[in-house]
């Protein structure tokens, strides 16, 4: 490997440590003025960020049945589907690739060592609670290769006294079943939550090629999630978390099944404020286990497992600066039976080191503020510098202003640097982006818009497919709107986003970005009934070089729901009414129309 520095800190954290006695995480409303909140480990964003967030009563409105399908068509949002349920999934934000989107649960990164990314395909939406979706570049405290930005999916908690139950089961069109129940409450200082759920289908054919086996490709998956918190009377806590998914997927290909466990857990803590002073930290631990089969033969195996620990000071300057100095640590490893060789990883682990600060502040009464910095100390690759600033100006009550700038470095996965057969390269260099964005907010009564254009450099993009390699640039411009209103009897929603990429080498569009994406969603509740639906397209994108192109397509879904008394529903749901032929990705197929019903029991 070339120009690369081997660098060990190991006394970052400790020395960070060292600064206060070790306890952890705050609440929101310590946190200075943010406008998602911060809670459970979540380090704050900066006023006017351009954001959505999706609450459990959303997305139990949506009634949809997986995460992607919640998050597809969202401003700035590109989702990718290999198949259908439990098939391969993940999502960009603002053109970006995967790679430069930050997951997060429960204030833990996810995400699959080997291959760079985090897939959304086995995160069971029973048991989430609440969704915050930032976008552009977040450095700071969420990490150096959030450029694209950082998506939290925080789990069900126990937030209301006494014992809350809630469940379901619900069946639908081939041979879809699925349960759920949950259990959560307070007493006194402390909180709980459990819940389980299962979901399976036999599917349809996941891909198109004739060359395939032409059979429905069916998908199971159990998982549990657990959460339990104590706060202290001077406002502190600790909270321990931990959710796990185990499935079987079945699939077209070279293997054609595979079993995967999913399992993250995580402990945090919060002194709570002592005079002008805070200490959060949180430890925890991430694995993405994935043994694949032809027919009952072995195939291959990728085992990776990612050990995060974080620590952040909040000195509280004055009722409108708030000042973070921290450090995290993540350490990747992974272990692999590759196919068709008895070749190993050349790699096998890495460790990231970092110190950031970061400070939010209002200038007047009009402006605010955040700037940030970080610093990396990158095993494998060397140093790093990244940042960001943000603006928001209030013009008046109903209109802000807002721009900013940050810088991202995202290092190549293990599959890009070692993977054989010609699909990795050991001399990859990291991926450097710069995106600038400006915007305007509006927002009156039950009324609110949101619109942001953006542009982002990315120095070093890596090409996909075989033979990957650094490329001098890629450029992204782009521009997206999102609005909504709320009233009594109606809720709507909708996003557009407009994007425009370029392989500055190749002079061809970045694989898999569309030019128009977008969503709407209308709901209304009619006494004891509810009635919605929604829209999702978007326009054609570059299939890539081994690959061709997408072609676009809009789909069609509604959803009604009676509820019974106050505790007892009952849903139902039709898929992609018009039965529309489509692939997001082109060769692999997306479900044809379908009908989903279930009984619900509490929220």
């Amino acid at each position: 490997m070339t120009n690369r520095t081997s660098v060990r800190r190991p006394s970052l954290i400790a020395g960070l440590l060292c600064l206060t006695p070790l306890s952890a995480m705050a609440d929101d409303e310590r946190l200075g003025t943010i406008n998602i909140t911060a809670v459970r480990e979540a380090p704050s964003v900066a006023p006017a960020m351009p954001q959505t967030v999706i609450t459990r009563e959303e997305i139990e409105r949506s009634q949809a049945r997986s995460l992607e399908d919640l998050l597809t068509g969202r401003a700035g949002l590109n989702v990718t589907n290999l198949g259908g349920p439990g098939k391969q999934s993940n999502v960009s934000i603002w053109g970006q690739s995967a790679s430069r989107t930050a997951v997060f649960v429960d204030g833990m990164r996810i995400g699959s060592v080997s291959a760079g990314q985090s897939y959304l395909e086995h995160i069971p939406l029973a048991q989430v609670e609440r969704i915050e979706i930032v976008r552009g570049p977040r450095s700071g405290q969420w990490g150096a290769d959030a450029g694209g930005g950082v998506i939290q999916i925080f789990t069900r908690e126990g937030a209301e006294d006494g014992v809350h139950l809630s469940g379901g089961i619900g069946a639908g069109s081939r041979g879809h079943r699925e349960a759920d129940a949950h259990v959560g409450g307070r007493q006194g200082a402390f909180d709980y939550s459990l819940g389980v759920a299962h979901q399976e289908t036999d599917g349809f054919d996941a891909q198109s090629d004739p060359t395939t086996d032409p059979d429905d490709d069916g998908y199971e998956r159990d998982s549990v999630q657990l959460q339990a918190g104590y706060r202290f009377g001077d406002g502190g806590h600790v909270r321990a978390h931990a959710i796990a998914s185990s499935a079987e997927v079945e699939y077209d290909g070279d293997s054609d099944n595979s079993e995967i466990e999913q399992r993250t857990i995580g402990l945090s803590a919060s002194t709570g404020r002592i005079g002008f002073w805070q200490l959060r930290a949180r430890a925890g631990r991430h694995i993405d286990d994935q043994d694949s089969y032809k027919g009952e033969l072995f195939f291959s195996r990728f085992d990776t497992q990612r050990d995060t620990l974080f620590v952040a000071n909040d000195f509280f300057v004055d009722e409108s600066t708030t000042v973070t100095l921290g450090a995290d640590q993540t350490d990747d490893k992974v272990s692999a039976d590759l196919p068709y060789t008895t070749e190993k990883y050349e790699e096998d682990s890495r460790r990231n080191q970092a110190l950031f600060a970061q400070v939010n502040t209002a200038i007047g009464e009009r402006l605010d503020v955040q700037g940030a910095l970080r610093r990396d100390f990158n095993e494998q690759f060397g140093t790093a510098n990244t940042g960001s600033l943000d603006l928001a100006y209030a013009l008046t009550d109903a209109w802000t202003l807002t721009a900013g700038h940050g810088t991202a470095f995202t290092a190549p996965s293990f599959n890009l640097l070692y993977y054989p057969f010609g699909f990795g390269n050991p001399d990859l260099e990291p991926e450097r982006t710069r995106t600038t964005r400006a915007g305007v907010d509006w927002q009156y009564g039950p009324y609110a818009l949101e619109l942001s254009a953006f542009r982002s450099k990315v120095r070093g993009f890596i090409t996909p497919g075989e033979n990957p390699e650094n490329i001098e640039r890629a450029e992204i411009d782009g521009a997206e709107i999102a609005g909504s209103l709320s009233l009594d009897d109606w809720q709507t929603g909708m996003a557009l986003t407009y994007l425009s990429t370029e392989d500055e080498q190749s002079g061809d569009r970045l694989p898999r970005q569309p030019r128009w994406s977008g969503r709407l969603d209308v709901d209304r509740a009619i006494g004891a009934f509810t009635v919605g639906g929604t829209l999702r397209g978007q326009s054609d994108s570059e299939g890539g070089p081994w690959a061709e192109d997408n072609q676009g397509f809009v789909t069609a879904d509604l959803r009604g729901a009676y509820r019974i008394n106050t505790d007892w529903r009952i849903e139902a749901r039709v898929e992609n009414l018009f039965d529309r032929d489509y692939q997001v990705v082109r060769g692999y197929n997306q479900a044809p129309r379908g009908v989903f019903v279930s009984l619900r029991y509490g929220r």
